[in-house]
C-alpha cells in the first residue's frame, strides 16, 4: 500500500465519521427540542396545579 492509498482510506474514514456525527447531532437536536416541549408542558401543568392550590388556600 502506498501513501496515497493510506491517505485515501483515511479521508474516506473521516468523511464517514463526519456523516455519522452529523446524523447524531441531528438526532440529539430533535431530542432536545422534544424535551423542551415536554418541559414546557410540565411547567404549564404545574402552574395550573399551583393556581388551584392558591385558590383553595386563599379565601
Amino acid at each position: 500500500m502506498d501513501i496515497f492509498d493510506a491517505l485515501e482510506q483515511r479521508v474516506e474514514a473521516l468523511v464517514a465519521r463526519k456523516k455519522a456525527l452529523e446524523e447524531e447531532n441531528a438526532a440529539l437536536r430533535a431530542e432536545v427540542a422534544r424535551m423542551a416541549d415536554e418541559q414546557k408542558t410540565v411547567a404549564t401543568r404545574l402552574d395550573g396545579l399551583l393556581e388551584k392550590l392558591r385558590e383553595e388556600i386563599e379565601p
